[in-house]
């Protein structure tokens, strides 16, 4: 079964494949729909991106997967609420980027009960691609799966990465982590190298989507989820981390 790890950065998104955790791919892509044109048959898709918005107040997943991750739990950034995020669209008329970052700051203060860090608002428009999407391909749902590398690297490690993932050595225990499933790990590091500027995709990108794919692959179709079983928003997507757990059989 094909399995994809997807993690977004400046130029797209990355996508790291494999079809029997032998082999692997690895493609930039400029849209989401673009990954999911060149992957139409695969059966896990692990994103690092949210996907249940709330309507109002927090998910249960994000507060769930900063107790896992302990030190590393501040990488878990809030999610906005819908209506929120949505405030964020210049398709509504408002192409001051300020103001629409205000609205949805004040939005998401009424509904949610606080208001939103740039962290957050920075990754909104790749979540409103994909949830706009998700909206439109049904094929996707239940095959497209929000994930988090962060958790993901924690579980294959068995403990929460100890330095930063931008840190010289954070880099190493992820790539170390990364190299346990993914014999050509570096290889596939340095032909990103290689093809992309470090404007459009870091080193750090390549190793998230890795272990994002490593842990799609894993799950064999079943991946785990936090909570579980997974809140629902308005739409009827899953606000959930899925994830695998390397200390279990399939």
């Amino acid at each position: 079964m094909k399995c994809v790890g997807i993690d977004g950065c400046k130029g797209g998104w990355l996508a790291v494949s494999t079809d029997d955790g032998a082999r692997w791919e690895v493609a930039l892509h400029r849209e989401f729909a673009g990954v999911w044109r060149a992957h139409p048959d695969a059966g896990t898709v692990f994103v690092d991106i949210p996907i249940g918005l709330p309507s109002q107040g927090g998910r249960r997943a994000d507060e769930l997967a900063r107790r896992r991750l302990g030190p590393r739990g501040s990488s878990v950034f809030g999610v906005p609420a819908r209506e929120a995020a949505w405030a964020m669209d210049p398709a509504d008329g408002q192409s001051d980027l300020v103001a629409r970052k205000e609205a949805a700051k004040k939005l998401n203060r009424q509904l949610v009960g606080k208001s939103l860090s740039e962290q957050s608002l920075g990754i909104v428009p790749k979540i409103l691609e994909v949830d706009r999407f998700l909206s439109t391909a049904g094929e996707a749902r239940g095959r497209v799966f929000e994930a988090h590398p962060e958790l993901c690297f924690a579980m294959a490690a068995g403990r929460p990465m100890e330095y930063a993932k931008k840190d010289f050595l954070g880099g190493l225990e992820r790539l170390q982590a990364v190299e346990a499933h993914v014999r050509e790990a570096r290889a596939l590091l340095a032909r990103v190298r290689r093809e992309h500027p470090r404007s459009a995709v870091d080193a750090d990108d390549v190793l998230d989507a890795m272990i994002l794919a490593v842990s799609a692959h894993a799950c064999g179709g079943r991946p785990a989820s936090l909570p579980d079983p997974p809140e629902l928003d308005g739409t009827g997507l899953p606000m959930a981390i899925w994830y695998h757990d390397f200390t279990t059989q399939r």
